[in-house]
């Protein structure tokens, strides 16, 4: 359950968490289950944060930094992720769909069992290193806009689409 103080911290806008997150460093950021539906989260701070099963939708996270974030079972339906760093971020049965996530860096993120569907935007998204494996609703045109390399964990279903001279590209 999240922390209610920082429930309402971040409830007021980026800055005065960011300013928050200087602060108190060594802190680890509790906002599991959290409603935070529809809030402007331009350039946050939530680096290392637990969001597991965060309601999320509509929110605005462009350019956040969410690295080592844990996202399982979060809901980021029509969620503007562009330019976001969620290296390492853990993603697994989240639901992504029509998400934003242009220019978003996923290296070595696990997206193991999330949703995706055909309106996900993943035009020049690094998947390098991520996991993909039981992911649904992606298609191989999605794919070949991402940044994929050898190490990508496609879903069962691309895998055979996707060769490796195409692998080869990155």
């Amino acid at each position: 359950m999240a922390d209610e103080e920082q429930l309402n911290l971040i409830k007021k806008g980026a800055e005065g968490w960011n300013a928050w997150r200087e602060e108190n460093p060594d802190c680890v950021p509790d906002l599991s289950g959290a409603d935070l539906r529809g809030a402007n989260l331009q350039k946050v701070n939530l680096k290392s944060a637990n969001l597991q099963e965060a309601k999320l939708q509509f929110a605005n996270f462009s350019g956040a930094d969410l690295e080592l974030v844990n996202l399982k079972k979060a809901k980021l339906q029509e969620v503007n992720l562009q330019r976001a760093n969620l290296k390492g971020a853990t993603l697994t049965g989240a639901g992504m769909l029509e998400s934003n996530l242009q220019l978003a860096d996923l290296s070595g993120a696990d997206l193991a069992g999330a949703q995706f569907n055909e309106d996900v935007l993943l035009n020049q998204t690094n998947l390098k290193g991520a996991n993909l494996s039981g992911a649904t609703g992606l298609d191989l045109g999605q794919i070949q806009l991402a940044l994929v390399d050898a190490d990508t964990q496609l879903p069962d279903y691309l895998d055979e689409e996707v060769d490796d001279d195409f692998l080869l590209q990155f």
